[in-house]
């Protein structure tokens, strides 16, 4: 093995979607994703990065990153240190664009070396990252994992009180709506949705993807918790999180930021604004940095939601070893797949479970 040679393969990974996917700022019926292949010896490790437009990333830009990225570099030399390959994308990254984009690109690569070091060396993402730590325990019985939520889309209201129903149907208690679409539209999602979830036990959270100003998000707040609505998420457009902190201490259900919180450096701006922050490796760009921002808003006492784009189970899998960190989890993404190309993450009692096989822990279908 140590004199092997790695081999990285980038390519185009298209993801369709079982239903259109509707946000405030859009829709889409499949996702442009990327696969990273690493070959080394008789070893091949899997990565994933979801480019999103609205973080200035694309399927092309995504695969130019990395291709350009390494021919600049020895790959072989990541296997023993992760560390530098985090710094060494970080770099890169910057001296292409000082505003430090490309955030899919880099977490992308670093999950499939994270899934390459895992495999030569017998042990799964969760054993790396929380080795004989006293404060994240995988239990037996997953009970310090969270159940995730599941992702009702914007769309029309027979389309959603169908998505609702099948959801349910599935054994979803937890939905997460996508709301933002204007304020009487919006109370007639909410009004659809607790029809078809009423006597359930289903608990509901919302998201507003920042299509919602101060005064609307006033009069949601008043309206929200008739609905039994859990959590409010990203209310305002980004950058306007410093208006919240004017409601901060009188909100009746805890705020959430997405859009607003990118990488650890975010954090701070927050603080006396929001009651907590939705962390995503593909914002964050690195698991490193997501481990280290769940840590660094723990000292703050901000509450922390684990989230994802629409990925399949091999980016998710990397996502759900950080789950028993987390207090919400939102890694649905591939439950929202046409098909999903990969297996071996399990979904037990709604909770997303990381499997403890070497790496990942995630095989890619032969199809």
């Amino acid at each position: 093995m140590s004199k092997s040679k790695i081999k990285i393969n980038v390519r185009p990974f298209n993801l369709k979607l079982e239903y259109p996917f509707g946000i405030s700022r859009g829709s889409m019926d499949s996702a442009k994703n990327v696969l990273i292949t690493i070959t080394y010896g008789d070893v091949t490790a899997y990565g994933e990065s979801a480019p999103s437009s609205y973080y200035g990333e694309s399927q092309d830009s995504v695969i130019n990153f990395i291709q350009s990225f390494l021919k600049y570099k020895s790959p072989e030399e990541y296997v023993t240190n992760i560390q530098k390959l985090k710094d060494d994308l970080n770099n890169f990254s910057s001296s292409l664009n000082p505003l430090g984009l490309s955030y899919a690109a880099k977490v992308g690569l670093e999950i499939a070396f994270w899934d390459l070091i895992g495999k030569i060396n017998n042990r799964s993402l969760y054993q790396y990252l929380f080795y004989e730590d006293p404060f994240v325990v995988l239990n037996d019985d997953y009970e310090n994992i969270p159940q995730t939520s599941f992702t009702v889309g914007l769309d029309n209201l027979l389309v959603i009180e169908e998505k609702v129903q099948k959801a349910i149907k599935a054994g979803h208690r937890i939905l997460k709506i996508k709301l933002g679409k204007g304020e009487e539209a919006d109370i007639n999602i909410l009004e659809t949705v607790h029809k078809a979830t009423k006597n359930l036990n289903c608990i509901l959270r919302v998201d507003a993807n920042g299509g919602w100003n101060l005064e609307t998000t006033k009069k949601m707040l008043d309206i929200l918790p008739k609905y039994k609505v859990e959590l409010l998420e990203q209310p305002l457009p980004k950058g306007q999180a410093y208006l919240l902190s004017e409601i901060y201490n009188s909100s009746p259900i805890p705020i959430f930021v997405d859009e607003d919180c990118m990488v650890g450096n975010d954090i701070e701006s927050v603080l006396g604004k929001v009651h907590g922050i939705n962390i995503k490796l593909m914002k964050a760009g690195s698991v490193i940095e997501a481990v280290n921002m769940i840590k660094l808003a723990r000292g703050y006492n901000l509450k922390v939601m684990l989230g994802c784009m629409i990925e399949s189970s091999c980016s998710i899998s990397a996502a759900a070893h950080l789950a028993p960190m987390a207090d919400y989890v939102d890694l649905d993404g591939h439950l929202l797949l046409a098909n999903d190309p990969f297996s071996g993450l399990m979904f037990v009692n709604n909770k997303v479970i990381p499997s403890l096989e070497p790496g990942l822990g995630v095989q890619m279908s032969d199809n």
